[in-house]
């Protein structure tokens, strides 16, 4: 009888451990899915933003979460340009490696045609002859080649070139963004690796095609599950699925650790909330935006067109970037709500949950931002380290990030949101 005992008591604690526990091995399943190939980079060609939206609809619907529209979806309209097929570019005959090599700004009309180049490089603009010889040159079918120092020409054209091409240092990853193609351009801007490219380069040739979308419809994925003791008070969690997408048909931006990786996060609490023993003390909310890359957008329209009202949200927390862990978290609005900011760090003092929490200040570089303008408190979490390196480029896949410290990052939020159920020590 004894040992029956035992067995049971050994049985109900993997049980009650269960209940409370994160799920690593799931959190790198919603990975795999959402920086697979059949995602499309979360973008805008063949629709890789709605495949991810149905992705994680299904899953809110796995884990009985309600919606709080007609269903989990809210829609808006954005318009944003796209390089869905050929993409070929040519230094004297010798064909480049996208990502690697060059990247084209998603700013760039498409073009089929060969360019020379002119070289201005650390110059003056106000001042440089050289500058001032190249004003009287006609430049429509001529590519400037150019570096950090005058990235104004990207934006005025003051040359009126048929392009531009910036300088990358070849010790550092080219670095893509969606927000460039809002809006198009009549002259292409590129960004390549130095040592690609020389003086002697006589021509660069150009062959891609863009496809603007406009009035494209996006949506934010939107689910809750009731509080048990005070469900018209909220917590929020939001994490943006979109990503880059595709730079031509053959060159994907998986974009595991951004933001496979919050997204995962953001599933995974609301898989743990959904289990009997674990529901909320407040009604938690979950926000998987669209269109951050872009500019915030899907945030944006959702803190002007809110299914909630704002006013009853007790606090949101932002996951973006979380794959990491060895050198800790980063909390941005930590400096500014400073007792949530010491709530947090008492929790990690006595627990030991992760190696450091980065404190830091206002700003408006991800999902939490349009939300906290409308005066709803929020922390924008990310986690911390060198160990996955890979930012808006295509080794950011799905065989990574390694969630070094996911398990501690788990525990602590979630001990955070359990006591913020206790008003005296917000």
């Amino acid at each position: 009888m004894k040992r029956t005992w035992i067995v049971l008591i050994f049985v109900a604690s993997i049980a009650w451990t269960g209940v409370y526990a994160q799920d690593v091995d799931y959190v790198r399943y919603v990975v795999k899915n959402l920086a697979s190939k059949e995602m499309k980079g979360r973008g805008y060609v063949d629709e890789g933003d709605e495949r991810a939206a149905d992705f994680i609809a299904s899953q809110y619907k796995r884990f009985g979460l309600k919606p709080l529209l007609k269903n989990y979806f809210q829609e808006y309209q954005l318009s944003i340009n796209t390089f869905p097929g050929k993409m070929l570019v040519m230094a004297d005959g010798k064909e480049l490696k996208p990502a690697y090599d060059y990247l084209v700004a998603l700013s760039s009309p498409g073009r089929e045609q060969a360019f020379g180049l002119r070289w201005l490089l650390n110059d003056s603009v106000s001042s440089s002859e050289r500058f001032s010889a190249l004003r009287n040159e006609d430049l429509s079918q001529i590519l400037i080649v150019t570096d950090k120092y005058h990235k104004e020409f990207a934006d005025t054209n003051i040359l009126k070139a048929g392009g531009y091409i910036f300088l990358k240092d070849s010790t550092r990853r080219l670095t893509w963004k969606a927000s460039d193609g809002l809006k198009m351009k009549d002259y292409v801007v590129l960004q390549m690796r130095e040592g690609v490219i020389s003086p002697q380069t006589k021509f660069v040739y150009l062959a891609f095609e863009n496809r603007f979308r406009e009035k494209y419809i996006s949506r934010n994925v939107i689910g809750m599950i009731p509080g048990y003791a005070q469900p018209d008070s909220l917590v929020v969690i939001t994490a943006h699925y979109d990503h880059l997408g595709m730079m031509g048909k053959n060159t994907l931006f998986p974009g595991a650790n951004d933001n496979a990786s919050g997204v995962a996060a953001l599933l995974d609490f609301s898989r743990h909330f959904s289990i009997p023993g674990n529901e909320p003390y407040y009604t938690m909310v979950f926000i998987a935006t669209s269109g951050e890359e872009a500019g915030l957008l899907g945030a944006n329209f959702c803190a002007e067109n809110p299914p909630f009202d704002l006013s009853k949200v007790r606090f949101l927390l932002n996951f973006d970037m979380v794959g990491t862990g060895s050198e800790g978290i980063g909390l941005v609005n930590g400096d500014t709500l400073v007792n949530y900011a010491r709530l947090l760090e008492r929790i990690n003092e006595s627990r030991n949950y992760v190696k450091q929490i980065h404190r830091r200040g206002e700003s408006c570089n991800s999902d939490h931002c349009p939300f906290f303008r409308k005066g709803v408190p929020s922390f924008f979490i990310y986690t911390a380290g060198k160990e996955w390196p890979y930012y808006h480029h295509p080794e950011d896949n799905a065989q990574g990030p390694p969630f070094t410290e996911y398990v501690g990052f788990f525990d602590l939020i979630r001990d955070f949101i359990k006591e913020l159920s206790k008003p005296s020590k917000k």
